[in-house]
């Protein structure tokens, strides 16, 4: 079992950036407190090799507009793994040769809500 809050803190040193990064998803609280150990050091090593560059990101190439940004200088990387039979996924959002702004983890219909939101479509990935 591992703790909410020790997770994000531990997500937050290794992006290390100014920008506070935004925790979202429902359950998330719940979610993180069914990973084992295990599960959150493959989400660590995930977020090591997005920040190394070596997971390449979901372009996004509409107009459409995501809080603040517009969607075209977003990159989205997505990490699905399972839980207990349930499927879940983790989104990092970040902005072009910039920071991150979002760490999303839920289940698969948030994530159909969130792909909506990005308009991210099967092409982009």
């Amino acid at each position: 079992m591992v703790d909410s809050e020790n997770f994000k803190k531990t997500i937050r040193n290794m992006i290390s950036q100014e920008y506070e990064l935004e925790f979202l998803g429902d359950n998330f609280d719940k979610i993180v407190n069914l990973l084992s150990e295990s599960k959150a050091d493959n989400i660590y090593e995930w977020i090591k090799e997005v920040i190394e560059r070596k997971t390449q990101p979901i372009t996004i190439g509409s107009k459409k507009k995501y809080k603040e940004w517009q969607l075209y200088n977003l990159l989205t990387f997505k990490y699905p793994f399972k839980l207990e039979n349930t499927e879940y996924r983790v989104v990092l959002i970040k902005v072009k040769n910039s920071f991150y702004i979002e760490f999303h983890l839920s289940d698969h219909k948030y994530y159909d809500k969130l792909r909506k939101k990005l308009d991210l479509t099967k092409k982009n990935y």
